[in-house]
């Protein structure tokens, strides 16, 4: 009776814990998904042959200075 309790007990902290890293898993794979993606981007807008908007305005203030 009280050894069925505890091979229940032992068997959902088990279930609980794998679901837990499955989580903490799914969780890192978006942050690396997220990071790349972001990388991409600023790599795409860094090779971009348009100037920054800073320059321009930079540029602005030189010229009425």
């Amino acid at each position: 009776m009280f050894l069925d309790d505890e091979v229940a007990s032992s068997r959902t902290r088990r279930n609980e814990a794998r679901w837990g890293f499955y989580i903490a898993l799914a969780a890192l794979a978006a942050c690396i998904v997220m990071v790349l993606g972001l990388m991409t981007q600023a790599t795409g807008q860094a090779s971009s042959d348009e100037q920054p908007t800073t320059a321009h305005v930079r540029h602005e203030t030189w010229r009425h200075g």
